[in-house]
């Protein structure tokens, strides 16, 4: 009887523990244990959002894993998903601050981070973070005020001497920047942003060896962070080593696709070598996150100039024009393209649009037209156009 009792205990022991692996299995998130991979963590939350779409938690959760895998796009619109839900939790807030700042746009940081404060959220992050962008928009006294509530709580916080390091550099002390930036990588030993600042500083420097010793240091504790191979690109690029820094730039697309200035620079190392089919492919593809650039649309248009390619150049013609609305040369060979390809209609617009081109007498000829506006290098049109859009100086450089 006895035997039997044990038996059927045993038995219901044993149901239980594999009932509840089975339960543990479904309903907790693996550890981001596979060499700093976040796959298994994504997959997971894949699936049970695809379950339940609604959940907040659940999108806040693969938001704070978006934002790690530096896929800040994707973080945002989770974060922003898990507050259309529940807007009044403030840790969303917060994600929805830091992803922000992550990606330049620090006015829309702040709004986040004063919800967060509205909130009644009291964490040392918050106020770390909020000393960091109204530093970053130079507001320095409000800069200064979270700063000091942060250093009563978290006196060693990485980022803290991280700002400290930048408020240094700001005013010409790279000395003490170094030892606030080295501060902050022992206190976080991922910093990114700690290593960015040091390898620009000794950029500036012109000790690319060091340099190019934080960058790699970097990349081993962090290896999809596509920041640092853009700094690797970047320094190769100074060293004259301009193939390695074109695989490093690619390998920064590689990722984050989305990484404009990488397509800037690849761009312009391919203009440089004499590769216009590669430079055209990168340098369009960068007007589709700034449409601004001048210079880049010069060089688009003097690429397809050099390849008797005037008629597909037009469209990057008419952005220059709106871009460069002064410059009465360039709207007087975008006038005459319209009428050498027969585009009536546009030729009207334009002539509309900006009257002053009718001042330039119909008796000056084109080659008059760009003598005047910039010294023409060749003879043939393709040329004479190219030069009013002559590309001024090429930047080497551009911090993300």
């Amino acid at each position: 009887m006895i035997k039997n009792v044990y038996a059927v205990l045993y038995f219901f022991l044993v149901f239980s523990l594999m009932s509840c692996r089975e339960d543990s299995k479904k309903e907790s998130m693996p550890l981001n244990a596979i060499k700093g991979s976040y796959e298994p963590q994504l997959n997971y939350l894949n699936e049970a959002i695809k379950d339940d779409p609604e959940n907040d938690e659940l999108l806040y959760k693969r938001a704070r894993v978006y934002f790690n895998m530096y896929r800040y796009t994707d973080a945002l619109r989770d974060v922003e998903g898990a507050i259309k839900v529940k807007s009044s939790n403030g840790d969303y807030y917060l994600l929805g601050a830091q992803i922000n700042f992550a990606l330049g746009d620090f006015f829309k940081s702040i709004k986040f981070s004063e919800k967060a404060e509205s909130l009644g959220l009291d964490d040392p992050e918050l106020s770390v973070l909020q000393a960091r962008v109204y530093w970053a928009t130079g507001d320095t006294s409000r800069s200064t005020l979270y700063l000091k509530k942060a250093e009563l709580v978290v006196p060693f916080n990485s980022d803290i001497s991280l700002l400290k390091g930048e408020q240094c550099v700001s005013k010409g002390d790279t000395l003490t920047a170094i030892k606030y930036l080295m501060s902050a990588i022992r206190g976080n030993r991922k910093n990114s942003a700690a290593y960015l600042d040091l390898v620009k500083i000794y950029l500036h420097k012109e000790k690319e060896d060091s340099a190019l010793l934080y960058t790699l240091l970097a990349k081993e504790l962090d290896p999809h962070n596509p920041n640092f191979y853009f700094s690797e690109g970047k320094i190769f690029y100074q060293k004259g080593m301009k193939q390695s820094a074109i695989v490093s730039y690619k390998n920064c697309l590689r990722e984050d696709s989305a990484y404009a200035l990488a397509f800037y620079q690849l761009g312009l190392l391919y203009y440089k070598e004499g590769n216009t089919i590669e430079a055209f492919k990168f340098l369009q593809k960068y007007t589709a996150y700034d449409k601004n650039s001048k210079d880049v649309y010069r060089y688009l248009i003097e690429i397809l100039n050099d390849q008797n390619k005037e008629k597909e150049a037009i469209p990057y013609y008419e952005r220059l024009v709106f871009l460069d609305s002064n410059n009465i040369g360039l709207k007087y060979v975008l006038q005459k393209l319209y009428k050498d390809y027969s585009i009536g209609a546009k030729e009207d617009t334009v002539r509309k649009a900006h009257p002053e081109v009718m001042a330039v007498h119909h008796a000056y000829t084109v080659d008059t037209v760009r003598r005047n506006t910039i010294p023409v290098k060749k003879d043939s049109l393709a040329s004479q156009r190219s030069a009013v859009i002559q590309p001024s100086t090429i930047k080497d450089s551009t911090v993300r």
